[in-house]
């Protein structure tokens, strides 16, 4: 079995006692060695929790954007100081202007950053639609279908087209998939598509049925009860050894997530190392 160690950079929440919480994720991912970062964060909390844990960010080969949303894609200049040009793997879509619109409410939550300026920070895009194998037994999904029921969506997310807002379809949302030989571990954003959807399109892709982790942001904190006791019920056929959730899952998803996979959860928060290896095979 492959051993693969993930780090949580940038996370709402942050383990004691030095480490930095801000509205945001970032996880860097190692699989034999090779080292590949989901997301940068809001701000500058990625790059100073690496120092933190002694970590190198010039030793990460690839920054993979699971969508386009600030709180994963505003640190990426600051992430990019320190790697230097690297390529940045995301969906066309995830470049696309994002709103959050409720009520008499509407605020912009796309990239805050110009194209042309992250490219002169070292940005080297690379944009694709479907699975992209970045590493031996290590993927970026692509587009993730849509096949359960109880996965529709945030209703209060939106994208511009032709000049109106309308429900965004997140085509951009994206996750990694490593299989370790024993199992696949799947690392996601925000899991806007569904987390169970994402966990049954890495099945698809890697060939391969067992679920061994899942780790990263959920959305499960905006999506009511019925879609949670719904994953619930999806990951508990489907048998995962690890279950850590954090950023966007929120304390009582977690506290209901805790409660039905008792120690295989934990809420993966800033500073925190998840490991996978042999004695969880």
């Amino acid at each position: 079995m492959r051993e693969i160690r993930i780090w949580v950079l940038s996370d709402n929440t942050a383990s004691p006692p030095v480490f930095e919480a801000e509205h945001g994720l970032s996880l860097l991912v190692e699989v034999g060695g090779r080292k590949f970062l989901l997301d940068a964060g809001q701000g500058g909390a990625a790059v100073r929790n690496a120092d933190r844990l002694g970590l190198d960010l010039r030793e990460v080969e690839a920054i993979i954007l699971s969508h386009g949303h600030y709180d994963h894609t505003a640190g990426l200049p600051f992430v990019l100081q320190r790697t230097g040009p690297r390529r940045v793997i995301c969906h066309p879509r995830a470049l696309d202007a994002k709103y959050f619109q409720k009520g008499g409410i509407r605020r912009y939550i796309g990239i805050p950053w110009r194209r042309d300026f992250l490219e002169s920070s070292g940005a080297l895009f690379e944009e694709n639609q479907g699975p992209l194998e970045v590493a031996e037994g290590v993927w970026v999904t692509g587009e993730v279908p849509r096949r359960t029921d109880f996965e529709p969506g945030d209703p209060d997310l939106k994208c511009e087209q032709g000049g109106a807002l309308v429900a965004d379809p997140f085509l951009d949302d994206q996750a990694l998939v490593v299989d370790t030989g024993e199992g696949l571990v799947v690392v996601l954003g925000c899991a806007h598509a569904g987390a169970v959807n994402t966990c049954l399109h890495a099945r698809e892709i890697a060939g391969t049925e067992r679920i061994l982790g899942v780790i990263g942001g959920s959305h499960l904190a905006f999506l009511g009860d019925q879609q949670l006791e719904a994953t619930i019920g999806a990951f508990k056929e489907m048998g995962p050894l690890k279950l850590a959730f954090s950023h966007c899952t929120g304390q009582v998803a977690a506290c209901r997530l805790h409660e039905a996979f008792g120690e295989r959860f934990v809420f993966g928060q800033a500073g925190s190392c998840l490991d996978f290896d042999s004695s969880l095979a």
